[in-house]
């Protein structure tokens, strides 16, 4: 299982089209919202994954969203029959927003 948080951070990090030094910044501002108790530690978030929709992580990001005025936890997902979803969940509280076919 920490293989596979290690594995989610470095996606939460690395993004997608980031320069370095954005990837820093960006894991020192999740880093930050950690030790702060902001949000959860994906250790906690990555069991809530699994049950919500099992499956082999994607992706993974954490940003702020203003529809649901919490930091998100947005998670893809490739389901056993080869279909990708998105799932994400409340950064903050750990509750569940939406699980959904990622169509894009």
């Amino acid at each position: 299982m920490r293989s596979l948080a290690r594995a989610a951070m470095a996606v939460l990090v690395a993004g997608c089209c980031l320069t370095p030094a954005q990837a820093d910044s960006d894991a020192d501002r999740a880093r930050r919202l950690v030790q702060e108790g902001a949000i959860l530690p994906l250790e906690e978030i990555l069991p809530l994954v699994r049950a919500a929709k099992p499956g082999t992580l994607i992706e993974l990001e954490l940003h702020y969203e203003r529809e649901h005025d919490a930091h998100v936890y947005e998670i893809e997902v490739l389901d056993a029959d080869g279909r990708l979803w998105e799932v994400e969940f409340n950064a903050t509280t750990g509750k569940l927003v939406e699980v959904e076919p990622d169509d894009d």
